[in-house]
């Protein structure tokens, strides 16, 4: 039997990833294979050979700065595993190189929606609503002010009230907004009980 230069006793973790990265590659009963070998992504000979790939994976994590801490990435999220297109990184950098990551572009400035939402105390759900199912140009969406930021939202939250029920109170049944926050629900949602007085 073949004795590895990086024994699993003193690299457990590194043998770890590897093998997990081999099973998203070519295990089709993997969970994650469909967005990785499904799409035809694999591990590159060098890191896939069957006698020396654990070997020269765990030399090449070793020389280019593996650490516990860390994740291994692929810098291009298409792109196979392999020395040239893999590096590590922390899991918090991993977030934004992944497939489904919202990129847009907001007063010159290429970023991630999650991370303009977080400079703009904006709600990524509400912006994400709009900028993906939508189709808001980012400028709108961006500056359109959201109902559930508004001083009534805050109000009926307040008071246990679904703001959504408070609104329709006021502007659809014509109620006072000391009524609409002041009346218990006696259903949810669009039921009308929610709208009676108890």
């Amino acid at each position: 039997m073949k004795k590895c230069r990086h024994p699993v006793s003193q690299y457990g973790r590194i043998n770890q990833i590897y093998h997990g990265i081999k099973k998203r590659c070519y295990n089709p009963n993997s969970p994650r294979y469909k967005d990785y070998g499904g799409r035809g992504i694999v591990m590159c000979d060098e890191w896939a050979d069957p006698k020396d790939g654990y070997d020269n994976f765990a030399d090449w994590a070793l020389a280019h700065g593996y650490d516990d801490d860390l994740t291994i990435e692929r810098i291009d999220v298409n792109g196979d595993y392999c020395p040239e297109n893999c590096k590590w990184i922390t899991r918090a950098e991993q977030r934004e190189n992944r497939r489904d990551t919202i990129w847009v572009d907001y007063r010159g400035e290429h970023i991630q929606l999650y991370k303009l939402c977080e400079r703009l105390g904006l709600s990524y759900d509400t912006m994400n609503d709009r900028v993906v199912h939508l189709k808001w140009p980012i400028e709108k969406a961006v500056e359109t002010p959201s109902k559930m930021a508004d001083p009534l939202t805050r109000k009926a939250r307040e008071h246990g009230l679904n703001p959504v029920t408070v609104h329709d109170r006021i502007f659809k049944l014509g109620w006072s907004e000391e009524r609409a926050l002041n009346t218990p629900c006696l259903g949810r949602g669009a039921n009308q009980k929610t709208y009676k007085v108890s």
